[in-house]
């Protein structure tokens, strides 16, 4: 799963790791703050195959949900997407990225020198090794500016069941992409069996990823600021 991300690098700085040709950046600087605690409902950038960046707000329902009022949601799982009823369209044309710093997630835990006790939700931070941004596989709904005022409209993560050796957490993370497979997953022109064996083999291993234990103040997602992601043990 993934239901909380940290994006707080500037929006040319993803555009040149990702080598955008001619990247066209379509938020205000002067609005705009680095995300350190990024939550659905809130307006993460995305890259467009188009090159352009843009904030769209997180979290998806079509129309034909809503008034079956069915919730809205906020990922999507790679296996189903491309068929799903929810997705299916999206996933034909209507691939974006979501760059990112880093993502979060919960363990279960014993509390420190009390084993007896009810034990905690553990949050923790999850980034690349190398310290390079990541980018996630994402399905939007939002392609032209008209788009973002159909109701339900927005984006959802796409991701893949975790695979050993990664943080123990959640049986399922996002679908991350290094920057020339993320430029395949953005080509309009991609052909269903590529998609798939783009989707199957070509995330980011769980050995590129480090994680570390933070601040349970990341569990509210008001709490907006850098020593979020910083090491637990570096903050007591």
């Amino acid at each position: 799963m993934c239901g909380r991300i940290s994006q707080y690098r500037l929006p040319m700085h993803y555009a040149q790791r990702l080598h955008l040709k001619k990247p066209f950046v379509l938020v205000d600087a002067a609005d705009r703050r680095p995300g350190y605690n990024l939550s659905p409902g809130t307006h993460p950038l995305a890259v467009y195959p188009d090159e352009t960046i843009r904030a769209v707000h997180w979290g998806y329902c079509p129309p034909w949900a809503i008034q079956k009022k069915l919730p809205q949601t906020i990922n999507a799982r790679v296996e189903t997407a491309a068929t799903s009823a929810y997705f299916k369209h999206l996933w034909k044309k209507a691939r974006i990225l979501v760059p990112a710093d880093g993502w979060f997630e919960w363990r279960i835990e014993p509390r420190p020198g009390d084993a007896a006790a009810t034990p905690l939700k553990q949050p923790y931070f999850i980034q690349r090794a190398d310290g390079e941004p990541m980018f996630l596989a994402a399905l939007t709904s939002v392609m032209r500016d008209e788009d973002a005022a159909v109701p339900g409209a927005g984006f959802v993560i796409v991701t893949a069941a975790a695979d050993e050796g990664l943080v123990d957490v959640h049986d399922r993370r996002p679908l991350v992409f290094a920057p020339a497979a993320a430029r395949r997953w953005l080509d309009p022109g991609a052909s269903p069996e590529s998609l798939a064996v783009l989707a199957k083999s070509e995330g980011v291993p769980a050995s590129h990823f480090v994680w570390h234990r933070v601040s349970d103040d990341v569990t509210r997602a008001t709490n907006d600021e850098p020593r979020l992601i910083e090491p637990l043990e570096s903050l007591l």
